[in-house]
């Protein structure tokens, strides 16, 4: 079964990065919030529908959703980067080229 809280993904990899995709129509861009490490990804976003009127029926999800990922390999999140298009987040991730890796967390901007 589905879960709304823990929305979809794909992860591509190639030699030298990782590219995460994850669907969250219904989040504003600045709802969204992209946190990692040196293995490891998450996403955090608040979904909201904010309509005049009385809901008598409400099938769509509202709430936080969040997704963590843990990479084998050591990631350089401090160069990642990220789209978010009709609904679509796609972040783009290198591949450390080293494994010395200072255990600091960043946030990754949205585009």
């Amino acid at each position: 079964m589905l879960s709304f809280e823990k929305p979809p993904i794909d992860i591509l990899e190639d030699e030298e990065k990782y590219i995460v995709i994850i669907d969250l129509p219904g989040c504003k861009r600045e709802d969204i919030e992209i946190t990692g490490d040196e293995k490891t990804l998450k996403i955090r976003a608040l979904k909201s529908i904010n309509l005049p009127g009385k809901y008598i029926l409400m099938e769509r999800f509202t709430g936080i959703v969040k997704r963590s990922i843990r990479f084998s390999q050591y990631i350089d999140i401090s160069k990642g980067k990220a789209v978010y298009e009709n609904g679509c987040l796609v972040i783009y991730i290198p591949k450390a080229k080293n494994q010395f890796i200072i255990d600091t967390i960043c946030k990754i901007s949205i585009f």
